[in-house]
């Protein structure tokens, strides 16, 4: 049974609960039909029997009172098994074929008595208590006729035949059982006989379930072979093989789609995360799990603002709910400080959508290194122009002094024209390391990149630096290596990155001090180290210190000289020959900078 197909099962139950309810039915209707023919037929015998003995009794001299009655009664009821009783107009009993002329009780008050002395005959059936069984009972209204022998039975009476109706339930169960018996012996038949054509016709329907099957395994290959059949399992065999066709070119479509949205989503730098109208996040990007520092799965399928708590994010999606956009930025601390900028917008619900409302889009930019720039550029800005500001009200003050009367003054005039020159000096010197770390940042400026002798480049360095050094009796030391070879550079360029940390070296440390410059090799590279005793530089400043014009102390820095561009410059020529920089310092324990240079090939 369990090879039937669900279907075909459920179509052969259908069709057997089906028959053995028209079968009942057809059963109910034709035992009501029979039985109402067979009570009939007795009735018949009963109403031929009740006149016989009316006509008998009609031919008595006495009537009802004839002495022989009972004797009759008594032998016809055991040749015809009918019960045979007499009872006059006032429902008195006279005589009774089992009971004699006992008195059996009051019988005026039976249905079949009532009818027949309205009607002249009455029938009923009914449970008998006194026999404890069904019975059936005819009444007949006997009148005397003109040939009657006797006054006494003149008068009318009821001539009463009964007949238990239990041969008749009988034979009505018999009836049934053999109907019921053939009818589920003939739905047995039919039944199986439908199990075999059925099966055949509904064979199709096993291929196609399994063809359905293999679709949702993702096989496209698996249509009925019933294409050449002219039936409608052939037209539905066919039209199931466009529809694989029809299906297998869509998943094409949007398994395409989907690898190009994921190729552009992964690819792109901005954050992308798409909400659900209830807050539930259906799309997140690898840019934007970066920018949470979530993993995809700790995103996808879960409400956005219970993973991430941010304040400034909250009220964007509130306020783009009812503006349908908000822009917004917000920071996050961990595991880094980053800026972040947030652009929220309402997407359109799809018409297939039971929620009216819409989604949500967040896009998300990492403005971090912008927002440095622009802090950068504010701080340029008011550097350069504090910077170039200072030369210059001094050359102006010196200026307007002379004008107004200390030209004439030969000694002071000499003094002032000489702070002039050094002003304009000090100007001049601020707008050359502008001009060459505006050319080496923007990479147009030409470097020769040769093989260079380190140590060559940095005694020329030590002897410009030997004189600045002994006026502030600053032990200045150089410790070159015997074996370094020659590294990958630009011979000006390496003189310029050496002087500048010379001289920043010599600026910072006080009198007394020492500053010692070393070449060496290091992890493969050529390094040239700059160590000075001078006042050393917090922590908190390292990662600040190579940016334009930053100072750590801006009133003491500026009084030792500098301009602040030293060691920016220094930065990005080392970057352009592909080299590196550290820096070693701790306040007050002095300073080492260390540049590794690529080492040059030997040939």
């Amino acid at each position: 049974m369990n090879r039937i197909p669900k279907a075909l099962r459920k179509f052969l139950l259908s069709y057997f609960v089906l028959h053995l309810l028209a079968t009942g039915l057809l059963v109910w209707i034709l035992t009501a039909v029979v039985r109402e023919r067979m009570i009939e037929d007795a009735r018949q015998r009963m109403t031929a029997m009740a006149q016989i003995l009316a006509e008998h009794i009609n031919t008595l001299d006495s009537g009802f009172l004839a002495p022989s009655l009972p004797n009759h009664l008594r032998a016809l009821g055991l040749e015809t098994q009918y019960r045979y009783t007499l009872i006059t107009e006032q429902g008195e009993v006279v005589c009774d074929s089992e009971t004699g002329v006992a008195d059996i009780g009051f019988h005026g008050d039976r249905p079949e008595v009532q009818l027949a002395e309205k009607d002249g005959i009455g029938f009923s059936e009914r449970f008998s208590k006194t026999l404890e069984m069904p019975m059936m009972y005819l009444a007949f209204l006997y009148s005397p006729g003109d040939d009657s022998r006797s006054g006494a039975a003149s008068a009318p009476g009821i001539v009463r035949v009964a007949v238990p109706a239990v041969s008749i339930n009988d034979a009505i169960q018999s009836l049934q059982a053999y109907v019921w018996a053939f009818t589920f012996l003939l739905s047995t038949v039919t039944a199986l006989i439908m199990t075999v054509f059925a099966s055949r016709t509904l064979a199709p329907l096993g291929a196609f379930s399994e063809a359905v099957k293999q679709i949702g395994m993702g096989r496209y290959d698996a249509a009925p072979a019933m294409l050449g059949r002219s039936d409608e399992w052939g037209l539905l065999a066919e039209a199931f093989r466009k529809m694989e066709l029809e299906l297998a070119q869509r998943e094409v479509g949007l398994i395409e789609n989907s690898a190009r949205q994921e190729a552009v989503l992964g690819s792109m730098i901005e954050g992308v995360i798409s909400v659900e109208p209830d807050e539930t996040v259906m799309l997140a990007n690898r840019a934007a799990c970066q920018m949470l520092n979530m993993d995809r799965t700790e995103l996808v399928g879960r409400k956005l603002l219970e993973i991430v708590r941010i304040p400034e994010l909250a009220d964007a999606i509130e306020t783009a709910r009812r503006n349908e956009y908000c822009k917004t930025e917000f920071q996050i601390l961990a595991p880094h400080r980053k800026t972040f900028s947030a652009r929220v917008s309402i997407l359109s619900p799809t018409p297939s959508t039971e929620n009216p409302q819409a989604g949500l889009a967040v896009v998300l930019h990492d403005v971090t290194e912008l927002r440095q720039l622009e802090n950068m550029r504010r701080d340029f800005v008011a550097n350069v122009s504090h910077e170039l500001k200072t030369p210059l009200a001094s050359i102006i003050a010196y200026a307007e002094t002379l004008r107004l009367g200390a030209i004439h003054d030969e000694g002071r005039s000499i003094q002032f024209i000489k702070q002039i020159e050094d002003q304009a000096q000090v100007l001049n010197q601020q707008i050359q390391d502008l001009l060459q770390l505006a050319r080496v940042e923007s990479g147009n400026e030409v470097w020769e990149i040769t093989a260079v002798d380190v140590n060559q480049v940095c005694s020329q360095a030590f002897q410009q630096f030997t004189a600045p050094a002994q006026n502030k009796n600053i032990n200045l030391r150089i410790a070159t290596g015997s074996d370094l070879a020659t590294a990958m550079t630009d011979a000006d360029g390496l003189l310029t990155i050496v002087t500048n940390l010379l001289s920043n070296a010599i600026h910072y440390t006080p009198d007394g001090g020492e500053v010692e410059l070393k070449t060496f090799q290091k992890n493969g590279c050529v390094t040239i180290e700059v160590q000075d005793s001078g006042i050393g530089i917090a922590s908190e400043h390292h990662a600040r210190i190579f940016e334009r014009f930053y100072r750590v102390d801006k009133a003491r820095s500026r009084d030792k000289g500098g301009t602040g561009l030293g060691l920016a410059i220094v930065k990005h020529l080392v970057q352009s020959f592909g080299g590196s920089i550290e820096l070693t310092s701790e306040l007050g324990q002095g300073t080492t900078l260390r540049v590794l240079l690529p080492r040059a090939v030997q040939s």
